[in-house]
């Protein structure tokens, strides 16, 4: 009975929050991969569920139908037929289990200490304005690493940080219909017969 490859591979990965078990996919047209964590409670089920939240194509029988956002955002190119056949990258065995140094005790502390006040842990939100890349760029250190301790301590986020982002864009307009509200208050006083 011949089986069909799947798009992705179950990999054991250590981090900064020791051993884990991912679904490692790969980008049929780049090459980028994408970790998604399976627990006991996660099975491998879900795995094309959970990529396509992260913005990403997936067909879990069709490795040339995984695509990650940026190519998916890309207009595809007519190729030849010879090529359009999917391919792993064939060095992904040699890849190295994490691409981010390990956190060290102090960095560990920073980060826990950073995401403690800006981050919900019961709603699995961070608060407005703030995200990885913020905390990352406030405490000088890779996006990866404070990604892999928020995860490890609060688990993913459970909101999607595009509507995240409608939020603050629709308060930052409300706060500025009301100033300019109050301007206009001032300017029709000023004019008023007395």
């Amino acid at each position: 009975m011949k089986t069909r490859p799947l798009s992705y591979d179950v990999v054991q990965v250590r981090d900064t929050s020791g051993p884990r078990t991912v679904a490692r996919l790969w980008c049929a047209q780049c090459g980028e991969t994408l970790d998604l964590t399976l627990t006991a409670s996660r099975h491998a089920d879900d795995i094309e569920r959970r990529a396509r939240a992260k913005g990403w194509d997936c067909d879990k029988n069709r490795p040339s139908r995984t695509l990650c956002p940026d190519c998916k955002a890309r207009p595809r190119r007519p190729i030849m037929a010879a090529a359009m056949k999917p391919t792993k990258p064939t060095i992904r065995k040699e890849m190295p289990m994490t691409t981010v140094r390990p956190a060290t005790p102090d960095e560990r502390m920073r980060i826990r200490h950073k995401l403690d006040g800006v981050f919900d842990d019961a709603k699995g939100m961070y608060l407005d304005g703030f995200s990885d890349q913020r905390v990352a760029e406030d405490l000088k250190l890779p996006r990866k690493m404070i990604e892999q301790i928020r995860e490890a301590a609060y688990g993913p986020i459970r909101t999607d940080p595009e509507i995240d982002q409608l939020r603050t864009d629709i308060a930052a307009l409300i706060a500025q219909a009301s100033t300019l509200a109050n301007r206009l208050a001032e300017v029709e006083k000023r004019f008023q017969p007395r």
